[in-house]
Parts: C-alpha cells; structure tokens; sequence
C-alpha cells in the first residue's frame, strides 16, 4: 500500500487487470459486424439467403475467436510463445506454396482458411515483442547503445520473409499492407530514419518486381494507368447513385450483374449506394472510433509489449479501411481486399475479430487515475502519439 494525498492506493501489478474493458471497442465492433451482415444480404437477397447462411455461421465462429482472443492473457504471446507463432506461420505459409488449393490466379487456402489472414497478426505479435523485449533490457542495464536506433536487422529480414513468402502466393494486396503496418510499427518504437528509408526502399523493390512479374497484377496495374478500369467506374456510380440517404436497402440496382464483387471487395459501394451519405459516416465513424480507442488504450496499457501489440492491430485495421476505400473510390487499383468486419468471407473476419479479442484483452490492464500512490494526469489523444518515440 501506498499514500499519497492522504489517501491510500494499492500498488498495482501490471501482469493483473487494472480495469475494466473498453467498451466502445466492443459495441463499435459489434454494430459494424452487424451491419456487414445486413449489407451481405441486401447485396445478395436477388441470389437467395445461402450467403446469408454462411456469412451468419462465420459470424459464430469469429465471435467465438474474439471470445478466445479476450480470455487468452496477452502476456502469453510474448517471450518463446511468439517464436512458436512465427515459426508455424511460415511453415503454413510454405506449405500453402506447395499444396495450397489454387484460386483463379493465387495459391492461397490451407485446407479452408486463407493463411495470409493470420500471418499479417503473427508477425505484428512477433515485432511487438521482439522490441518489446529491446526496450525492457533498455530500461534494466543502462546501456550506452540504444538497442532500438542500433536496429537489429534480424526484425528487417523476419518482415522480409514474410512479405516474400505472401507475394509468392500472390497476395500483393496484402502484402502491401503487411509492409506499412511494419513500417509503421518501426517508426513508433524508435527506429533511426535512415532504417526506415532502407526498409522503405527494400519494399518498394519488392512491390515493383512483383508488379512487373505477376500477370494478373501487371495487367491490373497498366488498364489503371490506361483508365481501363469498369470494376472501379461502376463503383463510383453506385457511391454517387446514393446520394444523401440511399435508394434504401435492398434497392440498389448495382449489385444486379453492373458491379463485380458488390459483396466483397467493392462492399463499401454497395453499402453507400443504399445507405448514402449518412449510412457511410456511420460506418466510417465506427471505424475511426476503434482506431483511436486503440491508440489511447496503447497509451494507457503498462508495459510496451501490450502497446505496440494494440497500435500495430489498430493500424493494419485502418489501413485495410483505407486501401479499400481508396480502391472504391478509383484513387487506387484494384487489390481485392475486403473491407473489415463488413465484407463477406470467413478468413479475414475471424482473423480481425480475434485481433479485436486480444485488444479487449489487453484494455483490462489500463492504467488507474491513481496507480503506484502516482497521480496519472489525463490526457486526450493528441499528446499520445509524440510520446511513443521517446519511450
């Protein structure tokens, strides 16, 4: 116990929960699953109610992960569990090379799961504790050297492998978002420019000779460049179509053989034609609401493992939500990849719903006002993000 202005707090480990979890996560979370639902069947009611089926069976299942991933204490993943993780990843990964189920272009199913769903966690797990871990022994042996700006390049070539192995599949969209989410992670742990510029560079390299190599990515690529794009034309119209309001669900005349993929890649257009305006800033506002939460539960979690963990789930979740509007919205060509929590398929939504279980888990061990007999000034979210830097 601990005093401090007269009055008595517990000293508080950080391996127990502190707090409660984070509500709004969980509703946000909650409604856009459900709206993904309802948008799956309004997309498909004209081909009957077996995508609604399925879509509802997965839904079971991804909340059974999240449940998983929210039990499980996150402190578990660290230490020799993330090596274990990594290793199976790649393991799956390569035998998905070998005797992965081939769909129109890509070898990408293990049996009935897409493994790239679950490398893109395994790997932000395995960097968040691999620096984690730096800047633990930073903090106990005052060492001359920072261990974060020396950057080891083992993590380099760990997020190397991975990308390679992902773009052998091919899964350049993916990949692409695998590779910033890195980066970014990099930036915040510390990382000295001249690293990141050198990882950047590495990942340009690798993008560009997979574009020019890949047939179907370099003929997506050069009909964008030439304008050839009717996926992406017919989605702007169905955006434009809706207005303020929408045509209302169900009524969107779109989905009916002019939109390619209305209930997977191209959702958001689907959605925002008979939702409108109003119905795409809620959905967006969902959104936004579980990446910033993310970053204030990051800012008040207690040890650094637990922060880079929810930064690193919270940004991949965002950069997904971009990469698909900005597909939708022609600013980009086309990638394939589905918007979270919305889109129809079973991979990437048990995959991001657990990624959400374990953000959930990690909320409980929050900071108190008063924690340790220290007072904890509270802050809003600008004043989170300088700071990660200087940790």
């Amino acid at each position: 116990m601990s005093l401090h202005n007269n009055r008595i707090t517990p000293i508080v480990s950080p391996f127990k929960p502190t707090s409660s979890i984070d509500t709004w996560i969980l509703i946000a979370t909650l409604v856009l699953v459900m709206i993904g639902l309802i948008s799956v069947y309004s997309v498909t009611m004209n081909l009957g109610i077996s995508y609604l089926k399925n879509q509802a069976i997965r839904i079971i299942i991804g909340l059974v992960a999240m449940i998983i991933g929210f039990a499980i204490p996150y402190k578990l993943y660290e230490g020799k569990t993330k090596d274990i993780i990594l290793i199976i990843t790649i393991f799956l990964l390569i035998l998905t090379l070998i005797f992965g189920r081939k769909v129109a272009f890509a070898r990408r199913w293990a049996l009935f799961f897409q493994t790239a769903e679950f490398a893109k966690y395994s790997l932000i797990i395995w960097l968040s504790g691999y620096f984690a871990n730096l800047k633990e022994k930073q903090r106990k042996i005052e060492l001359k050297k920072n261990l974060i700006k020396s950057f080891p390049y083992f993590p380099l070539f760990t997020v190397v492998v991975i990308i390679g192995l992902l773009l052998l599949q091919p899964a350049i969209g993916t990949s692409f978002i695998l590779a910033i989410s890195s980066l970014c992670l990099f930036f915040i742990v510390g990382v000295r420019l001249k690293h990141i510029l050198l990882i950047s560079t590495i990942s340009i390299v690798l993008f560009v000779v997979s574009i020019l190599t890949i047939p179907y990515a370099k003929s997506r690529f050069e009909k964008f460049c030439q304008g050839i794009t009717y996926q992406q034309r017919q989605s702007r119209i169905a955006i434009g179509s809706g207005g303020i309001i929408g045509v209302g669900l169900g009524e969107g005349k779109q989905k009916l053989h002019f939109l390619p993929k209305a209930h997977t890649d191209f959702i958001f257009s689907a959605f925002a034609e008979e939702t409108g305006l109003i119905g795409s800033l809620i959905m967006l506002s969902l959104f936004f609401v579980l990446f910033m939460r993310g970053f204030k539960i990051a800012a008040q979690t207690n040890d650094f493992f637990g922060q880079y963990l929810v930064l690193g789930i919270s940004i991949m979740l965002f950069l997904y939500v971009l990469v698909h509007l900005a597909v939708a919205l022609k600013l980009m060509p086309t990638t394939g990849q589905p918007l979270p929590f919305i889109s129809y398929g079973g991979s990437a939504l048990v995959s991001n719903l657990f990624a959400v279980g374990i953000i959930l888990n990690i909320s409980k061990y929050r900071r108190n006002t008063y924690e340790n007999g220290i007072y904890h000034r509270r802050r809003n979210w600008r004043t989170y993000l300088p700071k990660y830097r200087d940790w």
